[in-house]
């Protein structure tokens, strides 16, 4: 559940101490949660997210160790941190304590103004660091897909694919690449208009996404054209997947404007048992082979390149 204010985690055995602080920055519309020894502050941040901690230096086992631990979990790395300390400190530790993370070091008693200031100034950052934070991962979303679908473009495709081989190579795991091409799609857009063949686009990939298994890569490559990696998958699994698809957009129907229309694919199964000394040129240029023989013996198949296998029911 979203937070609604900003909550922090305040550190201290001294319950004084803690309920003087709870009290005056719970005035200024923060959350704030007390932890009195180093193992409950641990299991607080591993329950809780925080916007910025204040971690006294006098803790059992040292603040500067707990802060290190701190960090360590998940969601905590850059979390704005605040020492305090019962005692008079100096340029030395100033430093010290900047080099475990610390945005300030606040001596106590608490300066009310300075103390609210320096905690404005954190929760604030906090706020900017999650911003862009969350502007990267859509950028790094836009960059990666294919804004019609959903799915992989074609550069995070053949990114993930590389990846895959080359685990698959050290590994001797099989692996196959499927090929998959809308039928006259042209003859689509021609007839309907592109808003029609989007939809079209969009309808194929859902069932794509709907057939195929956790692990398995998809991407649309161009046009009406698409690559499915099928990691770990003998020949024979990989051309049960092809044509479960293929049965699949074959009786489904797409509904654009006053039109019902039937849409059906082809698709070229490459099957590798082991891809080792294989490119992924090799592999792509292999799927396309049998795809095109696919498409030039009547479309709406699937055709297998690899190996030999039982012939179908």
């Amino acid at each position: 559940m979203p937070k609604e204010r900003p909550r922090i985690l305040v550190v201290d055995a001294d319950n004084e101490s803690t309920q003087f602080v709870a009290e005056l920055i719970s005035l200024y519309n923060y959350e704030v949660v007390r932890a009195a020894d180093p193992a409950s502050a641990l299991q607080l941040a591993e329950d809780l997210a925080f916007d910025s901690i204040m971690l006294s230096l006098e803790m059992e086992g040292g603040g500067f160790k707990l802060s290190q631990d701190l960090r360590q979990i998940n969601g905590h790395g850059d979390v704005p941190l605040i020492f305090v300390t019962d005692q008079p400190y100096d340029s030395p530790l100033l430093m010290e304590a900047q080099f475990y993370g610390a945005l300030f070091i606040h001596q106590k008693p608490y300066a009310e103004c300075e103390l609210l200031a320096q905690l404005s100034t954190m929760v604030r950052l906090k706020l900017l660091q999650d911003e862009l934070k969350d502007r990267m991962a859509e950028l790094d979303r836009l960059a990666s897909t294919d804004p019609l679908t959903g799915l992989y473009n074609r550069r995070m495709f053949f990114r993930r694919m590389d990846e895959e081989v080359a685990r698959a190579g050290r590994t001797a795991s099989p692996m196959c690449l499927l090929y998959v091409d809308i039928d006259f799609f042209k003859s689509i857009n021609d007839e309907y208009g592109h808003d029609a063949g989007d939809k079209v686009l969009q309808q194929v990939a859902r069932t794509m996404t709907r057939i195929i298994r956790r692990g398995d890569v998809l991407g649309r490559i161009g046009g009406e054209e698409f690559l499915i990696l099928l990691p770990d998958t003998a020949g024979e699994a990989g051309q049960r997947i092809a044509e479960r698809l293929r049965q699949r957009v074959e009786h489904a129907t797409i509904i654009t404007g006053n039109s019902k229309l039937a849409v059906t694919i082809s698709a070229g199964v490459f099957h590798a048992a082991d891809p080792v000394g294989l490119s992924i040129d090799d592999m792509v240029k292999a799927a396309d082979e049998a795809l095109y023989e696919a498409k030039e013996t009547g479309r709406n198949r699937v055709v297998y390149r690899g190996g030999a296998l039982p012939a179908a029911d």
